[in-house]
């Protein structure tokens, strides 16, 4: 997605955000990145207990965030966000390569195939909300972060040649610490937000059933995704 809002892109805030990230790591990996640095994201152990036998192609993740309705004060106090500069790879890349990691450990599928064949099941991320950012009050700052998944699933092609909507939601979670002098910085609660987000996708997909050929999928309501909003 490109945007010039300024939760994308460099800013003096993000500076001063991004300057804290590291901060206290000793000789820990400084590796700016969310898929390569168990300093920000650690894989959550998810395994199911019933593995899927059927093979998924998952698309690659859709940036689909919208900074232009990020909230800039509350209750009259400023808020600042951290930019995807920060990082060292795109945001959706990491994200993706972090959600494929995580969908081969946890067994739920048979394989992540290469390409849509007519009997593959698969999975459209849209990556709706990566927020890092802080807010100004009288005794320090409060720091938070965010994220936003979301997860269709569409499955094999029928008579009709389309592919029937199994799943729809969208899974998230939100990271916040108390105003504090020097608060921990965002970046690395991105991580935490990150991590709630993919155990409650996993355990969401895994109770779908759209993994497992002999079991019906649980239904998806129309508007399902429309309507729901990360956990907070």
């Amino acid at each position: 997605m490109t945007s010039t809002s300024p939760a994308h892109q460099p800013s003096r805030a993000g500076a001063l955000l991004a300057a804290i990230a590291l901060s206290g790591c000793g000789t820990l990996d400084y590796t700016q990145d969310l898929a390569s640095n168990e300093l920000f994201y650690v894989d959550v152990s998810y395994a199911t207990a019933a593995p899927g036998d059927v093979e998924v192609f998952v698309a690659p993740v859709d940036d689909q965030r919208d900074a232009d309705a990020l909230p800039r004060h509350d209750r009259g106090f400023p808020i600042r966000y951290g930019g995807d500069d920060f990082w060292e790879r795109p945001v959706v890349v990491m994200v993706d390569e972090i959600l494929r990691r995580q969908l081969t450990g946890s067994r739920l599928f048979a394989a992540i195939a290469d390409r849509a064949g007519p009997e593959t099941v698969v999975v459209r991320p849209s990556l709706v909300r990566f927020v890092v950012g802080a807010q100004e009050g009288v005794s320090g700052s409060m720091t938070f972060a965010e994220v936003g998944l979301r997860l269709e699933v569409l499955g094999p092609v029928g008579a009709d040649g389309e592919r029937p909507r199994w799943h729809d939601r969208v899974y998230g979670n939100r990271q916040r610490t108390e105003h504090q002098v020097s608060p921990v910085s965002p970046y690395r609660l991105i991580g935490r937000a990150l991590q709630v987000t993919i155990s409650e996708a996993l355990s969401g997909l895994d109770g779908s059933n759209v993994a497992r050929s002999s079991v019906p999928a649980a239904g998806v309501s129309a508007g399902a995704a429309r309507h729901a909003s990360p956990a907070r």
